[in-house]
């Protein structure tokens, strides 16, 4: 009898798993037939203010300054956020935009750590600089915040390079006034190179960042869609979202935690539910950056240890006011595929199989759940690539080639890490859930800026911007 129930409790848990992960396969296949938004030149540019804070990035600044000066966008301004580096990431700022103090006028509402300036490129003049005592990635956002001057407001990680033509495709998803947050689509730099306007994926590239590049792109083009669709975006990356600033500052802008990304994505999900129902998050998979993945397992441990700990904090806060205070959508998604099926029976339902097998008992259903999950695998991965190519990258042969025989191998190697950073993760949260656990950058995301950018000799003066006017 005990056996029957066991039986029958694992096919259950594996229909409602498979349910969710063929949502993730069929909505994008069905709803996304090619770009909803363009680069259109004729829509009415809003201002838009790009926030990225920095600590200890002097590896990847030249980069990031590199792509703000390449996008296709007049009426910008981007503040780099200096939160009391200790490396010589102001010394560099100063000698790539010649930097001079200037006053901006501030909203007095958020809380942050002391300014101790605030200047602005005598080259460039839409990027400032503020320098600051150090408080973490959520203090300098809302110092951020509090300076921005336009409504439309982006957070970028100091390692992400604008696509060239993001702003504009953000500009025009913006004109629905009911938007009040999105994310952009995250690929990973080391996977690209090309020129400025049209750089093209490559994958002559180690398995850890082959795997690094699928799992993007199943995260964002798979499961942020079909999220999207549902109302149930709970997470805004951190290395791009775009929102409104007069949400931020009604939600008291970003707590200070180990997922700040998370926690105001949450913040204003409540606020939709509980004020402005009619408001809505989307996900704009056109608007495009590029972000440096960890290239080592060390690092990328790290990372999705800190990913793990975020979205536990974020259950132990929200989690007894789902459904009361946050639509059904977001809750049902939370609390069955991201905590059940993701985090609380994730180990169990991978090694089920395994166990029937080794006992004896029910070897032909171990094998067809094997086999049943293994094609789930391949399926997702390949409507990843199909998404992909709708949405405007194209593969050459030989790439596709490396990944045909690549992605079985992903499925049953790489894919098991999940469960070791969800179960590690979850962990960490109860012994420290604060320790941030900081990457190592090393500066080589996205060849197509850091080509030219190897020598400080060529650092800025690719892409001329009028200087300021006295």
């Amino acid at each position: 009898m005990e056996m029957h129930i066991g039986l029958i409790v694992t096919l259950v848990m594996y229909i409602v798993f498979f349910t969710f992960q063929a949502l993730y396969i069929f909505i994008p296949l069905l709803t996304v037939k090619g770009k909803r938004f363009s680069s259109n030149k004729h829509v009415f540019e809003q201002g838009i203010s790009v926030l990225i804070p920095a600590y200890n990035e002097e590896s990847v600044l030249k980069n990031c300054i590199q792509a703000l000066l390449h996008v296709d966008y007049q009426k910008y301004e981007a503040f780099i956020i200096n939160d009391g580096s200790s490396d010589q990431s102001m010394k560099l700022l100063n000698s790539l935009l010649q930097l001079e103090e200037c006053k901006r006028n501030k909203a007095n509402v958020l809380e942050h750590k002391e300014i101790k300036g605030v200047y602005q490129s005598a080259l460039y003049p839409t990027i400032f600089v503020i320098d600051k005592e150090n408080g973490g990635k959520a203090d300098s956002l809302n110092a951020g915040i509090e300076l921005a001057a336009y409504e439309n407001i982006i957070t970028l990680d100091a390692d992400s390079s604008l696509d060239v033509h993001s702003l504009r495709i953000i500009n025009e998803a913006f004109v629905d006034k009911d938007v009040i947050a999105a994310g952009g689509m995250v690929h990973i730099g080391q996977a690209f190179h090309g020129d400025y306007t049209n750089p093209k994926a490559r994958f002559s590239i180690n398995h850890l960042m082959k795997f690094q590049f699928m799992q993007y792109l199943a995260n964002f083009y798979l499961y942020k869609i079909t999220q999207t669709k549902f109302n149930a975006l709970a997470i805004i990356s951190g290395a791009f979202g775009v929102f409104k600033r007069s949400v931020l500052l009604e939600v008291k802008g970003y707590r200070i935690t180990v997922g700040e990304d998370m926690d105001i994505t949450m913040r204003i999900q409540r606020l939709i539910k509980t004020k402005y129902p009619h408001k809505k998050i989307i996900f704009i998979p056109e608007a495009v950056c590029f972000t440096e993945g960890p290239e080592t397992f060390r690092d990328l441990f790290k990372q999705r240890i800190r990913w793990q700990k975020a979205f536990i904090d974020c259950i132990m806060i929200y989690g007894t006011s789902l459904f009361r205070k946050f639509g059904f959508g977001v809750s049902i998604f939370l609390l069955v595929d991201a905590l059940m099926l993701g985090t609380l029976t994730a180990f169990p339902t991978l090694i089920i199989p395994f166990v029937i097998l080794l006992s004896g008992s029910g070897a032909f259903l171990a094998l067809m759940l094997f086999l049943f999950s293994f094609s789930l695998g391949v399926f997702q991965s390949v409507v990843s690539l199909i998404i992909s190519h709708r949405l405007g990258h194209s593969f050459t042969r030989r790439d596709k080639f490396r990944l045909s025989y690549f992605v079985p191998l992903e499925i049953v190697s790489y894919r098991f890490l999940g469960v070791i950073f969800n179960t590690f993760g979850t962990v960490a949260y109860f012994i420290n859930k604060n320790s941030w656990n900081k990457v190592q950058r090393v500066g080589r995301q996205h060849q197509t800026y850091g080509e030219e950018l190897s020598g400080s000799e060529k650092v800025i003066p690719i892409l001329q911007k009028s200087k300021k006017t006295s």
